[in-house]
């Protein structure tokens, strides 16, 4: 990728309130349904960011907090097996934003 490619990408990624470990974990669920929290950090899918940073994106990208509304771009739902864990799978929110930067990313070179 050229340096203007660079340019354009960051400008494309900034467009939308997201840190580059949603962005990450956005990505990585759209490619991966079913995740939970634990592969995402175990699994080494994600290039940066700590266990605590990822729980906490993950809230942020989902339902959120009381005191705080989340972005609504992930879903969770329980694990069948281990009611303790949550499978991630992007919203219709979701799809629709990570597939639109898809899109974007391939105009990029």
């Amino acid at each position: 990728m050229t340096l203007k490619g660079l340019i354009k990408l960051t400008g494309i990624m900034q467009a939308q309130p997201l840190t580059i470990i949603q962005w990450q974990i956005l990505l990585v669920v759209a490619e991966n349904p079913g995740e939970t929290i634990t592969d995402l950090v175990n699994d080494g899918k994600l290039d940066c960011g700590t266990p605590s940073d990822i729980a906490v994106s993950v809230k942020r990208l989902g339902e959120g907090r009381h005191d705080r509304p989340g972005l609504g771009l992930l879903k969770k739902v329980q694990h069948e097996d281990d009611g303790r864990y949550f499978r991630l799978s992007l919203s219709p929110k979701g799809k629709k934003l990570v597939d639109k930067l898809k899109q974007q990313i391939k105009s990029v070179k």
